[in-house]
């Protein structure tokens, strides 16, 4: 994508380019048809991010990854954007897929150990409380007071031994091997 959001040119180096890409994708369900994008742009007139954020476009990410743009599409938040709505689904002529193949650069993304920061933090917070949040005593004694049971303590540990055995602890590089 371009540097400035106020250009839409970019110079496009050949060797920054990976031309397997596409073919990479092609063989991949659900990305299959990637080659068939006619850039017609119907992706992305009904998308609720492209509404909101100007650089996002289903249309513009199908037509990096046919270029082999892979650096660009990996290392930016372009696909950690979409919503996974599907809108830019239903609404493409040809069947493409867009979110499919949006879901599947974000997976070979986080395979070549390229991940956004947002999933990390959570990733993280996960490996260290086993949730996303930290519930403290107050906040269960609110619950009680709802008649709500109280959110347990346990289960930290065996979220790091999951976590580790997949290897997320390479992948957010934290340290999953002290106790909770």
């Amino acid at each position: 994508m371009p540097e400035d959001s106020k250009s839409s040119e970019r110079i496009l180096r050949i060797a920054e380019m990976d031309p397997n890409l596409k073919y990479e994708l092609s063989k991949i369900p659900g990305a299959e048809k990637l080659l068939l994008c006619l850039q017609c742009g119907t992706c992305t007139g009904d998308c609720p991010v492209a509404r909101r954020v100007p650089e996002f476009s289903p249309r513009a990410i199908a037509k990096m990854a046919t270029l082999g743009m892979k650096e660009d599409l990996f290392k930016g938040d372009l696909l950690w954007l979409c919503a996974q709505c599907y809108t830019c689904y239903e609404e493409c002529p040809e069947n493409v897929k867009p979110s499919e193949i949006i879901g599947t650069l974000r997976k070979m993304a986080v395979k070549e150990g390229h991940i956004h920061p947002a999933y990390k933090s959570q990733m993280e917070l996960i490996g260290t409380l086993g949730r996303l949040y930290e519930v403290s005593e107050i906040h269960n004694e609110m619950r009680a007071e709802l008649g709500l049971p109280p959110v347990p303590d346990s289960g930290v540990d065996e979220v790091r031994k999951i976590m580790k055995r997949a290897g997320l602890d390479k992948l957010i590089q934290i340290d999953l091997s002290r106790e909770g």
